[in-house]
Protein backbone atom coordinates (compact mmCIF):
# COMPACT_ATOMS: atom_id res chain seq x y z
CA UNK A 1 0.00 0.00 0.00
CA UNK A 2 0.91 3.36 -0.50
CA UNK A 3 1.57 6.48 1.92
CA UNK A 4 -1.54 7.33 4.51
CA UNK A 5 -3.08 10.58 3.50
CA UNK A 6 -2.78 13.23 6.24
CA UNK A 7 -6.05 13.71 8.40
CA UNK A 8 -6.36 17.71 8.70
CA UNK A 9 -6.48 18.24 11.94
CA UNK A 10 -5.46 21.55 14.08
CA UNK A 11 -2.21 21.86 16.06
CA UNK A 12 -3.95 21.55 19.65
CA UNK A 13 -6.40 18.50 18.29
CA UNK A 14 -2.56 16.68 17.39
CA UNK A 15 -0.88 17.45 20.47
CA UNK A 16 -4.06 16.32 22.73
CA UNK A 17 -4.57 12.83 20.60
CA UNK A 18 -0.28 12.18 20.91
CA UNK A 19 -1.23 9.52 18.47
CA UNK A 20 2.20 7.72 17.37
CA UNK A 21 2.70 6.81 14.03
CA UNK A 22 -0.79 8.74 12.82
CA UNK A 23 -0.56 10.59 9.44
CA UNK A 24 -1.69 14.66 9.72
CA UNK A 25 -2.07 17.84 7.41
CA UNK A 26 -1.35 20.68 9.87
CA UNK A 27 -1.50 24.52 8.84
CA UNK A 28 0.11 26.95 11.22
CA UNK A 29 2.29 29.91 11.15
CA UNK A 30 6.29 29.60 10.58
CA UNK A 31 7.62 31.06 14.35
CA UNK A 32 11.30 29.26 14.53
CA UNK A 33 13.52 27.70 12.32
CA UNK A 34 16.52 25.61 13.48
CA UNK A 35 18.70 25.02 10.33
CA UNK A 36 21.04 22.58 12.57
CA UNK A 37 18.09 20.69 13.66
CA UNK A 38 16.25 20.68 10.49
CA UNK A 39 13.46 21.73 12.37
CA UNK A 40 10.53 24.28 12.35
CA UNK A 41 7.86 25.25 14.98
CA UNK A 42 4.69 26.56 13.88
CA UNK A 43 1.98 28.11 15.76
CA UNK A 44 -2.15 28.00 15.77
CA UNK A 45 -3.62 30.86 14.45
CA UNK A 46 -4.32 32.21 17.72
CA UNK A 47 -0.54 32.03 19.09
CA UNK A 48 -1.71 29.61 21.58
CA UNK A 49 -0.82 26.20 20.52
CA UNK A 50 2.79 25.20 19.01
CA UNK A 51 4.03 22.47 17.03
CA UNK A 52 7.68 21.12 16.36
CA UNK A 53 8.20 19.99 12.29
CA UNK A 54 11.17 17.95 11.65
CA UNK A 55 11.74 18.89 7.98
CA UNK A 56 14.30 17.06 6.94
CA UNK A 57 12.88 14.95 4.45
CA UNK A 58 11.90 18.15 2.51
CA UNK A 59 13.98 19.41 0.12
CA UNK A 60 14.39 23.06 -0.95
CA UNK A 61 12.71 23.59 2.75
CA UNK A 62 12.13 27.92 2.20
CA UNK A 63 11.66 28.84 5.46
CA UNK A 64 10.03 32.55 6.01
CA UNK A 65 9.62 33.60 9.59
CA UNK A 66 5.56 34.62 9.17
CA UNK A 67 4.60 32.84 6.64
CA UNK A 68 1.46 30.63 6.70
CA UNK A 69 2.77 26.71 5.89
CA UNK A 70 0.92 23.31 5.29
CA UNK A 71 2.60 20.25 6.50
CA UNK A 72 1.60 16.46 5.67
CA UNK A 73 3.47 14.09 8.09
CA UNK A 74 3.74 11.83 10.60
CA UNK A 75 3.41 12.44 14.41
CA UNK A 76 5.78 11.04 16.99
CA UNK A 77 4.70 11.41 20.49
CA UNK A 78 7.89 10.36 21.82
CA UNK A 79 9.11 13.88 20.69
CA UNK A 80 6.19 15.62 20.15
CA UNK A 81 6.90 16.18 16.66
CA UNK A 82 5.64 15.74 13.15
CA UNK A 83 8.08 14.40 10.58
CA UNK A 84 7.05 16.43 7.32
CA UNK A 85 7.06 14.62 4.03
CA UNK A 86 5.22 17.27 2.07
CA UNK A 87 4.70 20.91 2.63
CA UNK A 88 3.55 24.00 0.95
CA UNK A 89 3.53 27.60 1.51
CA UNK A 90 -0.07 28.97 1.77
CA UNK A 91 0.19 32.57 2.54
CA UNK A 92 -2.84 34.47 1.48
CA UNK A 93 -4.88 32.05 3.09
CA UNK A 94 -8.36 32.89 5.16
CA UNK A 95 -7.31 30.96 8.51
CA UNK A 96 -11.01 32.09 9.75
CA UNK A 97 -12.81 30.85 6.67
CA UNK A 98 -10.08 27.64 6.52
CA UNK A 99 -10.78 26.60 10.16
CA UNK A 100 -14.83 27.35 9.62
CA UNK A 101 -15.10 25.24 6.44
CA UNK A 102 -13.49 22.20 8.12
CA UNK A 103 -15.29 21.96 11.29
CA UNK A 104 -18.38 22.45 8.62
CA UNK A 105 -17.30 20.16 6.68
CA UNK A 106 -16.88 17.30 9.87
CA UNK A 107 -20.60 18.15 11.17
CA UNK A 108 -21.80 17.32 8.20
CA UNK A 109 -19.74 14.27 7.64
CA UNK A 110 -17.43 15.04 4.70
CA UNK A 111 -14.30 15.25 6.70
CA UNK A 112 -13.00 12.55 9.62
CA UNK A 113 -12.81 14.26 13.28
CA UNK A 114 -9.93 14.03 14.55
Amino acid sequence: PGLPYGKIAFIDEILSRKADGESYRVTGRLVKFDAQKDTATIASDDGKSQLSVQVNLLENFNFKIGSLFQFIGEYHSNGEYLRARVYRNVDGLDTRLYAAAIKLCREHGRLPVV
